[in-house]
């Protein structure tokens, strides 16, 4: 069988199923899923948590590391001195804010926070 996404309709309706007296074998050849240990997973789920699925995990991407004030220090800077370097970048960061970062990585985070219009702006 395909692996495929369940929908959350379908597992409380195989689990309603199975309270109510079902075999497991009919439950899985009637709503067409693939294993009799999904059928125990979801009670397990809905017994922790009330549901037969998981919620969102929290943690989504990596932490940025310069922070949106850290940035605007970045922006301002580059309001006196159009054309400092990176590397003095990295070495201002390390000095006045205690932020270790590559100079790619800075690059990057600088791509990201003030685009090439910006900092045209700003000069």
């Amino acid at each position: 069988m395909v692996n495929r996404r369940i929908s959350r309709d379908l597992k409380e309706c195989a689990l309603r199923l199975w309270n109510l007296g079902w075999e497991e074998l009919n439950i899985i050849q009637g709503l067409a899923v693939s294993h009799s240990s999904s059928i125990y997973r979801w009670q397990s789920l809905f017994e922790e948590l009330g549901s037969v699925t998981r919620p969102p995990s929290p943690l989504h991407g990596c932490t940025c590391i310069i922070s949106r004030t850290v940035l605007t220090a970045v922006h301002d800077i580059y309001k006196s001195e159009p054309d400092i370097y990176l590397d003095e970048l990295v070495f201002w960061l390390a000095i006045h804010h205690d932020i270790v970062i590559s100079k790619s990585a800075l690059h990057k985070n600088l791509e990201a926070g003030l685009t090439r219009k910006l900092l045209h702006e700003i000069a």
